[in-house]
C-alpha cells in the first residue's frame, strides 16, 4: 500500500509557509556533533535534545530576519549535510459555528459493528502529537500514559489550545460508560505529546522530535492533526524514522480547499487523511492531491474539550468539556482510532497491514479507483477488521530471487583487489550543470535486481539509476522507499561536476566479458573548498557484477563521511549498504565488490576475513578472530545486522600509544530503519598474541584496547581488564566504530596498565566456563560499578 505512493520530491516551501522567527535547523553529517559546527557570528545553539540526535540534527537561534542568510550560510560549512528555515505547523481546524449535539463519525465509518469484534487493547499505544490533552477529562480515566511537553520541555503537556483533548476524544473516549461521547477505541492508552502552544500553533522541529520520542516509547499508531505547506528534511526523516520503526502514522491532509496535500501527510509512508461532512461528501476545505489516501468524518464532530478555559474557547466559541470542531484534523483522527482498533488484532502487526486493511475496504466516494478528490476513499472500519493481510489486494513482494554479496579490498584482499580502469580515453557523460543528471544507452543488457536493463541514468552526485531520479544531493539509507530507486552508488553525495572535473564513459574487453566503465573524473564536493573526487563504478558483462574503485580522494568529506556507498534494487525494497555518513569508509586504491548470488545460497565472500551475521535481541558473543563482541540479552530493540571487518590501516593513534597495528571495524545496521544513535551495552574483546605481550614488555596488562572517536577524529584508551588463562582483553566499547590494540612504548611499558579481571579463585571457574561466562561476569561487575 505504502509503495503505491512515491515518495514526494524535496524543494522550496510554498510562500504559504510561515517561518519561526531567529530559528534555522541544521543537520549534520555522520562524525559530526553540535560541539563541532563552525557557528557563524551571531549564531548559537537552541535545541540539541536527544531526539533530535537520533536525527542528527540541532536547532540554532539566530538573528530574526535574518533566517535564510545564516541557512545559506551554514550549507557551506563543514559538517553541515543540511540547513533549512525552521516552518510554523499548525492544526488542520475550520471554524465553524454550527453545534452538533450528537456524533455521526462512528457510524459513518461503521464503528458500531466494529465494536462487535474489539473495543481496543490496553496493550496499544497511541500517540497524539498536539497541543497536549485535559488528563482529568473523565473520559480518559486510567488511560493517559506519561507524556511530554516539548514547548515547555516538561513532561506535564497540559493542553491550552483545546486542540488536543478533541482529537484524543475521537480517537478514544471510553465507550459506553454512561456520559458523554465513545471513541472509536475505548480501551486504548494515549500518549500525549505536546507541541503546540496555548496559540495552537508549533514548530516542525518539534514535531520531529516528538515523533522519535513517541515511537521510541511504544506507540503504534501516531496522531497528526497538523502540518505545514513547507517540505522538511527534518520531518522527513523522523517521519520514516517513526514509520520504519513501526508506528502508524496518520495526518491531516490540510484545510486549504485545494492541491496539494500538507506535510506530513505528504510523504509517501504516513496516511493522508481528508475530510466528509454528514453526508459522507468531501468538505469544501479539505485538501485534495496525488498523496491523498483516505477521508474520514470532519466536518462539526463532536468530542471531548478541556475542562477549563482554552484557546479555542474564546476563538471559535467551543464549549468546555465537550465540543463541536471541523476540520482534516478531525478526519485524521478518526483513521487513527480506527487504526487502533485495527492494531488491538494479532493480525495487524504492521503499519503497512494497517494502511492495506484500510486502504483496499474503503468506500469508493468519486470516481471508481483511486482519485484526487477523495484519495481511495471513506474507512470502513467492518470491512477492515474482516480484512486479511494474506490477501491483500497488493500482496507481499516475494523475497528477490538475487541477492548480492559485498567484498572489500581492504578485508576481502584473497577475493578482491584494486585495479584502476582509465575511461577517460572514452566520451564524456553529457551531465550538465550541479544536480545533472543523463541517461545512455549500456553497451550490453545488464541484469540487475531480478530485472534487465537496457540503459541507465548518471548522475552528478555519485550514482547511477536504472529507471529512477537522478538529481538527489541528499544521500540516506539502503534500502528506502525514498527516490531514487534501483541504484548504484559509488559515492552518493552532494557532488557538482560544474565547479570542476568530469565524467566519463567507456566499454572495455569484448563480448561476451565487456566491462563499461563510468567514470567520475576530479568531481568536487559542492561548496567544499579543496575537495576532489576521483572513482568509479564498472558493470560486468559475463557476472553481472558491479565494482567501485577509489583513484583519488582529497578534502573534506572525501572519505565516505557524508556518502552512500552500496547497491539498492527492487523499488527500494532490497539493497546491500556498504557506508552510510561513516568515517573512513572509503581511502584511495580501494575496491569494493558486488556479486549478485541466488537468494538463500552461500555467498561468495563466504571466505573473506569480515564478519557479518544476524543479531536478534537476545545478544550473544560473536567471534571474528582474533577480535570478539558480545551484546548484553536485551540490548537491541530491533534485530540487526553486525559486521566486524578486520581492517589493515586506520587513522594514526597518538604518539603517547605504541600501536600494535590490530583493527576491527565494528559496526551494527538496523535496515531499512536508521542506525540508533544510543549504542547498546557491547563488550570489545580481542585474544593477544606472544607477540603482542612481548611489544607490552612482557607482560600483557599492558595491553589495551582504544577506540576511535569520530566527533574529535582522536583515539581514546579505554579501560581495559586481562584474562591471562584464555589470553584475552576486553572492555566495554562506548560505540560502533573502529577499535584497535595498543601499548606503551618503554619506559611506561614496564607499569602495569590494565587490571586483572578477577581474584585468582574467580578466574579458574571462568576459564573453565569459556568465553560466554567471563564475558557475562565482566558484564555484572560493570552493571555494579555503575
Amino acid at each position: 500500500a505504502v509503495s503505491a505512493r512515491s515518495a514526494q520530491p524535496r524543494g522550496q516551501s510554498p510562500p504559504s509557509a510561515q517561518i519561526i522567527a531567529g530559528e534555522v535547523i541544521v543537520g549534520m553529517k555522520n562524525g559530526y556533533s553540535a560541539k563541532t559546527l563552525d557557528l557563524p557570528t551571531g549564531a548559537s545553539i537552541k535545541r540539541n535534545s536527544p531526539q533530535l540526535a537520533r536525527l542528527n540534527a540541532v536547532v540554532l537561534r539566530v538573528p530574526a530576519g535574518q533566517e535564510t542568510d545564516f541557512a545559506r550560510r551554514m550549507r557551506g560549512r563543514g559538517g553541515v549535510k543540511f540547513a533549512e528555515l525552521n516552518y510554523r505547523v499548525e492544526p488542520a481546524i475550520v471554524p465553524d459555528d454550527t453545534f452538533w449535539a450528537q456524533q455521526y463519525g462512528p457510524a459513518h465509518i461503521q464503528a458500531p459493528a466494529a465494536w462487535d469484534i474489539t473495543t481496543g487493547s490496553a496493550g496499544v499505544i497511541v500517540a497524539v502529537i498536539d497541543s497536549g490533552i485535559d488528563a482529568s477529562h473523565p473520559e480518559f480515566a486510567g488511560r493517559v500514559l506519561p507524556g511530554y511537553d516539548f514547548v515547555e520541555g516538561d513532561s506535564l503537556p497540559q493542553d491550552e489550545c483545546g486542540h488536543g483533548t478533541h482529537v484524543s476524544g475521537i480517537i478514544a473516549a471510553a465507550g459506553n460508560n454512561s456520559q458523554g461521547i465513545a471513541g472509536l477505541a475505548w480501551n486504548v492508552q494515549i500518549m500525549p505529546v505536546r507541541v503546540l502552544k496555548a496559540t495552537c500553533t508549533g514548530t516542525l522541529s518539534d514535531v520531529a522530535e516528538a515523533l522519535v520520542w513517541a515511537v521510541e516509547r511504544g506507540a503504534r499508531v501516531i496522531n497528526l492533526s497538523l502540518g505545514t505547506s513547507g517540505a522538511s528534511t527534518l520531518l522527513e526523516n523522523g517521519s520514516f524514522y517513526a514509520y520504519t520503526h513501526g508506528a502508524a502514522i496518520f495526518a491531516a491532509a490540510g484545510n486549504n480547499g485545494s492541491s496539494p496535500v500538507f506535510y506530513p501527510a505528504r510523504y509517501a509512508w504516513v496516511m493522508a487523511v481528508g475530510a466528509t461532512d454528514q453526508s459522507d461528501v468531501r468538505a469544501s476545505y479539505s485538501n485534495t492531491g496525488t498523496a491523498l489516501d483516505l477521508m474520514a468524518p470532519g466536518s462539526g464532530v463532536y468530542s471531548t474539550t478541556p475542562l477549563g478555559p482554552f484557546y479555542y474557547e474564546g476563538i471559535f466559541g467551543t464549549t468546555e468539556e465537550y465540543g463541536a470542531l471541523s476540520g482534516t484534523s478531525m478526519a485524521a483522527a478518526h483513521a487513527s482510532g480506527a487504526a487502533a482498533l485495527l492494531a488491538s488484532l494479532s493480525q495487524f502487526d504492521s503499519p503497512d497491514e494497517i494502511y492495506q486493511a484500510l486502504l483496499s475496504t474503503a468506500l469508493d466516494l468519486d470516481v471508481a479507483g483511486r482519485d484526487d478528490n477523495t484519495g481511495f476513499g471513506l474507512i470502513q472500519l467492518g470491512g477492515a477488521l474482516a480484512f486479511s493481510p494474506s490477501i491483500a489486494a497488493t500482496p507481499t513482494p516475494s523475497p528477490p530471487a538475487t541477492s548480492y554479496d559485498l567484498a572489500d579490498s581492504r578485508t576481502c584482499g584473497n577475493l578482491i583487489q584494486y585495479n584502476w580502469r582509465d575511461a577517460t580515453a572514452g566520451s564524456t557523460v553529457p551531465v550538465l550543470g550541479n544536480d545533472g543528471y543523463a541517461t545512455i544507452a549500456l553497451p550490453f543488457s545488464f541484469g540487475y535486481g531480478d530485472q534487465v536493463y537496457a540503459a541507465v541514468t548518471i548522475s552528478a552526485n555519485g550514482y547511477m539509476t536504472f529507471g529512477g531520479v537522478g538529481s538527489v544531493p541528499d544521500n540516506f539509507l539502503i534500502p528506502s522507499i525514498a527516490e531514487p530507486n534501483n541504484f548504484l552508488a559509488p559515492f552518493w553525495d552532494d557532488l557538482n561536476p560544474a565547479a570542476g572535473g568530469s565524467i566519463f564513459q567507456a566499454t572495455v574487453g569484448s563480448a561476451p566479458d565487456r566491462e563499461f566503465v563510468v567514470e567520475w573524473q576530479q568531481v568536487p564536493r559542492n561548496g567544499i573548498g579543496g575537495s576532489a573526487l576521483t572513482f568509479e563504478a564498472i558493470l560486468f558483462e559475463g557476472t553481472g557484477g558491479i565494482l567501485f574503485q577509489y583513484a583519488a580522494l582529497g578534502g573534506e568529506g572525501a572519505d565516505g563521511s557524508s556518502a552512500t556507498i552500496g547497491v539498492e534494487y527492487r523499488d527500494g525494497s532490497a539493497g546491500q549498504e556498504y557506508a552510510y555518513n561513516r568515517v573512513g569508509a572509503v581511502q584511495v586504491q580501494q575496491a569494493v565488490l558486488f556479486t549478485p548470488y541466488p537468494t538463500g545460497s552461500v555467498p561468495p565472500s563466504d571466505g573473506c576475513s569480515t564478519y557479518t551475521r544476524h543479531v536478534d535481541t537476545g545478544g550473544g558473543v560473536f567471534e571474528a578472530g582474533p577480535f570478539c563482541l558480545s551484546l548484553s540479552d536485551g540490548a537491541l530493540q530491533h534485530p540487526a545486522m553486525l559486521q566486524i571487518a578486520l581492517i589493515n590501516t586506520a587513522p594514526p593513534m597518538p604518539a603517547a600509544f605504541l600501536d600494535l597495528h590490530h583493527y576491527a571495524d565494528i559496526t551494527m545496521r538496523y535496515s531499512p530503519a536508521p542506525p540508533l544513535s544510543l549504542v547498546p551495552t557491547a563488550y570489545v574483546c580481542y585474544r593477544y598474541t606472544s607477540d603482542d605481550v612481548l611489544k607490552a614488555g612482557g607482560h600483557p596488562e599492558n595491553l589495551f584496547i582504544a577506540v576511535y572517536d569520530a566527533d574529535t577524529t582522536s583515539w581514546e584508551q579505554l579501560l581495559t581488564s586481562v584474562d591471562t588463562g584464555q589470553g584475552i582483553i576486553l572492555a566495554l566499547g562506548p560505540h560502533f566504530s573502529m577499535y584497535g590494540i595498543a601499548t606503551f612504548p618503554a619506559p611506561r611499558g614496564l607499569p602495569v596498565t590494565g587490571s586483572p579481571l578477577a581474584p585468582g579463585a574467580m578466574l579458574t571457574l571462568m576459564v573453565c566456563a569459556g568465553l560466554s561466562a567471563l564475558l557475562q561476569l565482566v558484564r555484572h561487575s560493570w552493571q555494579i560499578r555503575e
